[in-house]
């Protein structure tokens, strides 16, 4: 979502915002609730009509879903900012096939019928604190499936400071046009629809109709279906004022649920067409505002490439029957699937890239094909999009007959000094959004962006053969590598810290649950103490007490420069030595270790 230079910026200028976060109601995930875990979401097709005069809106959200787990109760997360005006339901006695590819022609295909609401039977339901319960009226067992409508209206959430403190933002176009985002990361999709609000479940695929004044646009994820004027197609919702056109998308892949979003504005298009290196044509649209268009011109043709570098690194963008849209909005940026939000500077850094950009993009492999099903393991998703910055600085210099190394080292050496070490990156025990983004002081936890991505860093040191790191890299996003060519969902899959172990382990043949240990699951750095004995410098490790079992040891090996030569010192058992002057060595002179360093006086110490 952010990376290093304006996040020192932020945290400078917001951090009394950053605490008003820390004392939000709003959080996503945690514990997955029984009433939850109970079912698992197929589709979603959720139909919203906003009214930028009142600020306000009014939708239905029709859920399918499987039960895992006998419940009498279906349990759903909404706002209490919005009211339910009335909730029906409908037992399915056979799945119902949404298919990736939208006719138009045929409504019947979308997936829900047109008439569905003579089928429903009115249900119970309470809604209080965020949560919408809704009773089945039965015990439902394994294997049924359900089909839940929700009709809801009122006046969202605005975003005090998005995308960090997230709602609706309702801006204007330089000529006082509406300009209307969302953003939602941090307090779940439930601050405007009804949802399943946990990582660990995503539907198969979703239909999304936005109603808006005609004279606008409404951008959202997927692909576009139709465009309708002077028809109500939306016939669920009552109050649809004249003069407005609905929008329909359709996400034909599993998408997770804050990145499902949209703006609403007079976008102008600027689109190019995009050539993979694996042979396939897609066009690459910019909706953007009047006022910015030169710059989105300006700034297309570095995206495609970053959509070039990610794909020769990570494998096959997995998105692309629904394509690939970045969308100008009111602040910042955010890393919806197949929609990108972005709204920084149209300018490119020292290093040649437009850094917000290719976040964000990078959150295309590491958040939404690859997602972590709790936010215990969201590092999963901002380190590896950090790490993924100082690869593609690397590759620009090489491109461009620099020196690769040093470009690459330069962008990491940029986030070091934010690493705080307070809490750990990849806890064991699940953790809601507002866990994991806080420290306990209520400042914002730089480390899953920062730590993760300098474990990534020492990681690649550590192992010291880049075609076994990047090969282990591209097996976490395409764990069997015939699912690179996909393109109907099959490649989306959860990524747990476990499983990003297994795939350097398995490359690599390195038993490395020593380092994983180290720097992910607890906070404190590991200390290099060194004193100076017999002509010889010894160095040893020192881990904070019980980090490791019994006869485990930190052997990471240490790098040393003496007259102007590196040398690696290999730490059996947590301990080395290298002969030199003392007041010549430098230990690890390109910063390519996480450490902390410690001298010591008494060798016996």
């Amino acid at each position: 979502m952010i990376r290093s230079l304006c996040f020192l910026l932020l945290m400078v200028l917001t951090g009394t915002a950053a605490a008003q976060y820390g004392d939000s109601d709003n959080t996503s995930g945690g514990p997955l609730k029984p009433e939850q875990a109970a079912y698992d979401v197929t589709f979603y097709d959720l139909a919203l009509a906003i009214d930028p005069e009142t600020k306000s809106i009014e939708g239905i959200l029709t859920m399918e879903a499987t039960i895992v787990h006998p419940t009498n109760t279906v349990l759903l997360d909404l706002d209490d900012a919005l009211q339910v005006t009335g909730i029906s339901r409908r037992m399915l006695s056979l799945p119902q096939r949404h298919i990736s590819r939208p006719d138009p022609s045929r409504p019947d295909t979308l997936g829900i019928v047109q008439d569905r609401r003579v089928y429903y039977s009115a249900a119970e339901y309470e809604h209080e604190n965020g949560v919408l319960r809704v009773w089945v009226g039965r015990t439902i067992q394994p294997g049924e499936r359900i089909r839940v409508s929700v009709q809801y209206n009122g006046h969202p959430v605005e975003a005090p400071r998005p995308p960090w403190d997230g709602g609706f933002s309702w801006a204007e176009t330089a000529d006082g046009q509406p300009w209307i985002a969302v953003s939602c990361q941090g307090e779940g999709a439930d601050l405007w629809w009804p949802v399943k609000d946990h990582p660990s479940d995503e539907p198969d695929s979703m239909r999304i109709r936005l109603t808006v004044p005609a004279s606008l646009r409404a951008i959202v994820n997927g692909r576009h279906v139709r465009r309708t004027t002077g028809q109500r197609i939306i016939s669920d919702l009552d109050n649809i004022p004249e003069g407005t056109v609905t929008e329909e998308w359709f996400v034909s892949t599993p998408i997770n649920n804050y990145g499902v979003s949209f703006g609403v504005a007079p976008y102008e298009e600027v689109t190019q067409t995009y050539e993979s290196p694996y042979g396939y044509e897609m066009p690459v649209t910019f909706y953007v505002l009047p006022e910015r268009r030169e710059d989105a011109e300006r700034q297309l043709p570095g995206f495609l490439d970053a959509m070039d570098f990610l794909e020769r690194t990570f494998g096959q963008y997995g998105f692309r029957e629904d394509g690939y849209k970045v969308l100008h909005t009111p602040y910042l940026g955010m890393e919806h699937q197949s929609l990108i939000a972005y709204g920084s500077t149209f300018e490119d850094n020292e290093y040649g890239f437009d850094w917000l950009h290719f976040h964000e993009l990078a959150h295309e492999w590491w958040a939404n094909l690859g997602t972590a099903p709790d936010w215990s393991d969201f590092w999963i998703h901002e380190s590896f999009a950090n790490y993924a910055e100082a690869l593609y600085a690397e590759d620009i210099a090489r491109r461009n007959g620099e020196d690769p190394d040093a470009a690459y080292l330069s962008y990491m050496a940029t986030v070091r000094d934010n690493i705080r070490n307070v809490q750990p990156v990849a806890p064991r025990e699940s953790r809601s959004t507002k866990q994991m983004y806080n420290l306990p002081d209520g400042s914002f936890n730089g480390d899953i962006y920062f730590k993760g991505s300098w474990f990534l860093h020492t990681l690649r040191y550590l192992i010291n053969d880049d075609e076994v790191f990047f090969r282990a890299l591209r097996r976490i996003m395409y764990p069997n590598p015939a699912l690179e060519s996909a393109t109907d969902g099959s490649a989306n899959h959860f990524i747990t810290t476990a499983d990003v172990q297994a795939a350097f382990e398995h490359e690599s043949g390195m038993d490395l649950s020593v380092y994983f240990e180290v720097y992910l699951r607890q906070p404190e750095l590991p200390i290099l103490e060194s004193y100076y004995e017999s002509a010889a410098i010894h160095y040893r490790w020192v881990l904070p007490e019980g980090v490791l079992d019994e006869g485990q040891t930190f052997d990471l090996p240490i790098e040393v420069e003496w007259g102007a030569r590196p040398f690696r010192i290999e730490m059996t058992g947590g301990e080395g030595e290298s002969i030199a002057p003392r007041s010549s060595i430098m230990v690890d002179p390109n910063g390519r270790i996480l450490f902390e360093t410690h001298d010591l006086v008494d060798p016996d110490r």
